[in-house]
């Protein structure tokens, strides 16, 4: 009879995400104000591929799960090949054809392979061998169980339920399904799949299933973009948002002057401070403000976020660092924060911001602080925050870091709106905050004790907040998974640090992949012609902007 321990193993050890929490609120931001699009599903022809693929398997073969499963993955590696080797027989624009295609790193190498005369057979690729070096994707369904199946499941497309496998739904996947299947040559696709070996002249044969070719697919496109836009008002409160944040992208690509081109950095400086380059005001639609004032809410809470964890990291390292005869015990956190609060280091921050309290240093950015609509100052807190990140990466020091981090927490509790709601424009529930102690709203409070201390008692009670707040947030963790993410940990000298540093990091707001659908689609174009590619909206993009205006 075998015997189990589990119950007294060590945890497993993983380095973790989120080591606050501080991330988690600009998650559920992003996840409301752009539902159906996420960090991973980066091309909108998935939409419809997979929903195909399900479809028209069921058309040509019998229940076989274990067939269903190769051929699924052979069609997976062929949808991305077709799109590569169509690039290369154009303009080499990736942007258009092959970029974000499930499996491209691999498959990029078989193909170059394949264009020296090597053969090429999707088996191999597609196998789920864990020794393989050429495996193309672990996941059993590939870029739809890793990336693509919740998001299609929420749109309606795919039901989770059916089993063997997952199923098209009649009323959104079917029409989906049928609409790529007129529009790309599905017997030679299938074809290629059930023969497995593959030449160049069999992927120019399918160069219609290249996403760059969606938007000549007229039935296709236009039900794709009803979906993204909601035009039939099928997905209620969430179609509504996702319309709007769309629309809001749309109207800033048409707003942006020559010489900026449409990325994540400027969509989060201009919906924070409503202006554009240059100090314009940016004029949008009244039905788009609330929409662009939350965004303004994430990147507020993103700036947060990588201050508190630039916190974390400099506390980390400056317990960790130390050799053997000069080595510090702290027995508590609470020391550790008295002890580093009166180091060099923070007296000479003292000295820098020339100030006594956390309430004039804050009270004195009213004569220094750049307007909220200066955002390419400097001293305006996107471009500190964006500082603060670059001399942790080239190792900057830690009194630099520490000074931007500090400047930085001060320009929030300053620009901070106290009659406005902490997350005003999003359903941000305090049981939903329950889980992670720093946010905007904790924030609001902590400032209003920070104000009467001295900026040492700050800097410490900033400290305490933070390594106290992991503990919590890996304590937590711990429960949930059984993994280990403690950077931190008491230990019987003290407490002790435990594996790497996190670094300081954004979060990311699904803005890339949305300008990507939004690309596919064709409501934007890519002007190549200047030395600054430039976003521009397409007549199509005109009109969807409109009615997500309206």
């Amino acid at each position: 009879m075998s015997i189990h321990t589990n119950w007294i193993s060590p945890p497993v050890s993983t380095g973790g995400l989120d080591h606050l929490g501080t991330q988690a609120p600009c998650l559920l931001i992003y996840a409301q104000l752009l539902p159906g699009i996420t960090n991973v599903t980066n091309r909108a022809r998935y939409y419809s591929f997979y929903p195909w693929l399900v479809w028209s398997f069921d058309q040509r073969y019998a229940k076989d799960e274990a067939k269903f499963v190769e051929f699924f993955r052979r069609a997976d590696c062929l949808f991305t090949l077709a799109a590569e080797r169509h690039s290369r027989q154009t303009d080499h624009d990736s942007e258009r054809h092959g970029i974000a295609m499930v499996g491209r790193e691999k498959l990029l190498k078989a193909l170059d392979a394949l264009s020296l005369g090597k053969t090429l057979r999707l088996s191999t690729f597609a196998t789920r061998e864990e020794t393989s070096s050429f495996r193309y994707f672990k996941s059993k369904l590939g870029g739809l169980s890793q990336y693509y199946a919740g998001t299609l499941v929420e749109l309606k497309l795919l039901d989770a339920t059916a089993k063997p496998w997952m199923r098209y739904t009649t009323e959104y996947g079917l029409p989906l399904a049928e609409n790529l299947d007129h529009g790309c040559p599905s017997d030679r696709f299938w074809e290629i799949v059930e023969n497995d070996e593959v030449e160049l002249a069999d992927l120019d044969e399918l160069e219609r299933f290249c996403s760059c070719n969606l938007r000549h697919s007229v039935d296709e496109n236009a039900t794709l973009t009803a979906i993204y836009f909601d035009r039939a008002h099928a997905f209620e409160e969430e179609g509504v948002q996702r319309k709007k944040t769309l629309g809001l992208i749309l109207n800033l690509a048409a707003a942006l002057p020559d010489g900026h081109d449409l990325d994540e950095s400027l969509f989060r400086a201009c919906t924070y401070s409503g202006s554009l380059p240059g100090q314009v005001t940016w004029p949008i639609p009244q039905t788009l403000e609330l929409t662009k004032k939350s965004w303004g809410v994430y990147q507020r809470n993103d700036m947060l976020s990588v201050a508190f964890q630039a916190i974390l990291g400099i506390s980390l390292k400056a317990i960790s660092p130390q050799d053997a005869v000069n080595k510090v015990a702290y027995p508590s956190i609470e020391q550790f924060a008295r002890a580093f609060s009166n180091d060099r280091t923070v007296t000479d921050l003292t000295d820098r911001f020339a100030v006594d309290t956390f309430a004039q240093l804050v009270d004195g950015l009213a004569d220094s602080a750049p307007d909220i609509s200066h955002w390419e100052d400097t001293g305006h807190e996107v471009q500190m925050a964006g500082q603060m990140m670059q001399a942790w990466s080239r190792d900057a020091g830690t009194g630099n870091v520490l000074e931007l981090a500090c400047r930085l927490i001060a320009l929030l509790a300053f620009r901070d709106d106290l009659d406005y709601p902490a997350y005003g424009g999003i359903a941000m529930s305090s049981e939903a905050l329950a889980n992670y102690p720093i946010n905007l709203v904790s924030f609001r409070t902590r400032v209003l004790s920070w104000r009467a201390m001295k900026l040492a008692d700050f800097v410490s009670d900033i400290v305490a907040w933070c390594l106290n707040t992991h503990l919590r947030v890996a304590l937590r963790k711990l429960n949930q998974t059984g993994r280990s993410t403690f950077h931190l940990r008491p230990a019987e000298r003290g407490i002790e640090v435990v594996g790497d540093v996190p670094p300081p990091a954004h979060t990311t707001p699904r803005f890339e992949q949305a300008v990507q659908i939004l690309r596919d689609i064709g409501a934007l174009t890519r002007d190549g012609g200047s030395s600054i590619r430039k976003t521009r909206l397409s007549e199509l993009g005109s009109v969807l902007m409109e009615e997500a205006s309206a």
